[in-house]
């Protein structure tokens, strides 16, 4: 076959498409909120400031489990979003990182409210799930490397 010349495809499949971002989004968001979730039904118990009694403790474990709920039901929808890359862990390992790590410093700004980053730092944070993002910033490191 020569070089200039591209060979057909004549198979009766379609070839598989790649996944897009939002399963990423998605492992990222799922996570966040899984150790959102984690960490308030622990404060539930351990931190005093929670409420001003019981009413307090038992909206932060419903909102605990809420956020459990979500996080699963994310967590689905994006494993049905990665069509035929379900066996590429690149599309859930970073996501899954980068959102335990801002669903950690969500729930610090949160059960400390006197920041004014409470809502802002976490969807700065999630640029980092997206796949560009990674791949720029993995070019940026691999760059420096001398062969």
């Amino acid at each position: 076959m020569s070089a200039g010349v591209r060979r057909r495809n004549n198979a009766p499949l379609r070839p598989p498409r790649q996944a897009t971002g939002i399963p990423d989004l998605l492992f990222a968001f799922a996570a966040m909120l899984a150790t959102m979730a984690v960490v308030f039904f622990i404060a539930s118990f351990v931190h005093e400031d929670l409420s001003n009694g019981d009413a307090g403790t038992d909206l932060a474990r419903v909102f605990s489990a809420t956020l459990s709920l979500s996080a699963l039901l994310l967590a689905l929808l994006g494993l049905l979003l990665l069509r035929d890359a379900r066996g590429k862990a690149g599309h859930i390992v970073t996501p899954v990182l980068v959102g335990v790590v801002v669903g950690g410093i969500e729930s610090w700004l949160f059960l400390n409210p006197r920041s004014p980053l409470l809502f802002l730092a976490p969807l700065a944070l999630l640029v980092f799930a997206l796949r560009p993002t990674r791949r720029a910033i993995s070019g940026v490191l691999h760059s420096g490397r001398t062969k």
